[in-house]
């Protein structure tokens, strides 16, 4: 293939990633927006434990996600179940800005066209069948907990089904991510001017 083929191609294959990739980085800039809940949630449950409430409130009609009382155990179930949600949907931000946890020691000493290889095989042969493997093994459990009408034993939030199931659509969602990334990687490895042009991660 000539040069100009192999930048054509590289364009067209960036073209299909980078609308993955932008909502990507959106979705992991809104869910940023949830310390801020996390935080009045812990705040709420310290206030609570000083002062002794076991309940801040109780009604006839159940409301959805709290049943028919906003306790304490409800408010502690408010913290993982959002603390949960920042991590899971906040993995494709982490993914695409290079914030996530690598072996750096070995990975800066690489070339840049072995370091796009490496994220490459990475995403194809680890990230992407990992996020597959657990939601296929998941959603059974997300099914049961919604027939069941599954809750918490201990007077917490209700519908249980709704956090469970958040984990095979966030990790979905990452491998969804992580094809484009693969994508985005062919590209600049097929028109190595890319990584001069634009950097290959977002800051």
């Amino acid at each position: 293939m000539t040069a100009a083929v192999l930048v054509r191609v590289a364009a067209a294959l960036d073209l299909v990633a980078r609308p993955i990739i932008l909502a990507g980085l959106w979705v992991g800039r809104l869910t940023s927006w949830l310390v801020l809940p996390i935080i009045a949630v812990v705040l709420l449950t310290v206030v609570m434990n000083a002062m002794g409430l076991n309940e801040l409130g109780r009604w006839q009609e159940p409301i959805f996600m709290l049943g028919r009382a906003l306790t304490i155990n409800s408010v502690i179930d408010m913290q993982w179940h959002l603390y949960g949600l920042l991590m899971l949907f906040g993995a494709t931000y982490a993914l695409h800005t290079n914030s996530h946890v690598r072996v750096d020691f070995i990975y800066e000493r690489f070339s840049p066209r072995t370091r796009l290889v490496v994220e490459l095989i990475g995403h194809l042969l680890l990230l992407i069948p990992f996020c597959w493997i657990v939601s296929e093994m998941n959603w059974p459990q997300v099914r049961m907990s919604f027939v069941s009408g599954e809750q918490s034993n201990y007077g917490g939030l209700t519908h249980r089904f709704l956090i469970k199931g958040a984990l095979p659509v966030a990790l979905g969602f990452l491998a969804l991510n992580a094809f484009a990334r693969c994508l985005s990687t062919v590209a600049a490895l097929l028109d190595p001017t890319r990584l001069e042009k634009e950097k290959y991660y977002v800051r």
